[in-house]
């Protein structure tokens, strides 16, 4: 006959195996949500994106926040500065359309994803310029 502690054991390794198993065959294989909408390409190095516009407050060199707002495009875990000077709409085009929706600041966009100077819009390379990641939105696709 086993002894009492063999019992417990051998229970509590069942018990534990029965765990694992369920918890195995439950796991849920994981899917892409069908609310989001994929990029449309469309040549050029355009694409059709559907994503938030986000505002955030101009940062001085200094660290000091300012009261001016600048437009974002948040897609891909990532803020797109929008550069409206070589855009083909302005900022009020494009606050007039958020402005339709109050709850979600959501935008589809045709745009043009490009790397360099933000700052520098008349081809003077001399003043200083933020850099990096930026878009060009090129029309506001609309439903």
């Amino acid at each position: 006959m086993k002894k009492p502690e063999q019992k417990n054991s051998l229970y509590i390794l069942a018990c534990i195996m029965c765990f694992f198993m369920m918890s195995c065959s439950s796991q849920k294989t994981a899917s892409t949500p069908k609310n989001i909408v994929e990029d449309i390409p469309i040549g050029d190095g355009k694409y059709i994106v559907s994503a938030p516009v986000i505002f955030k407050s101009f940062v001085k060199k200094n660290g000091v926040a300012t009261k001016h707002k600048e437009a974002y495009v948040r897609h891909s875990n990532q803020d797109y500065y929008i550069k409206f000077c070589k855009s083909k709409i302005n900022r009020n085009d494009l606050e007039n359309y958020l402005s339709k929706n109050k709850n979600i600041k959501l935008a589809r966009l045709e745009v043009e994803f490009r790397k360099g100077l933000w700052d520098v819009c008349d081809g003077n390379f001399q003043q200083q310029s933020r850099k990096g990641a930026y878009v060009v939105v090129h029309s506001i696709v609309k439903d």
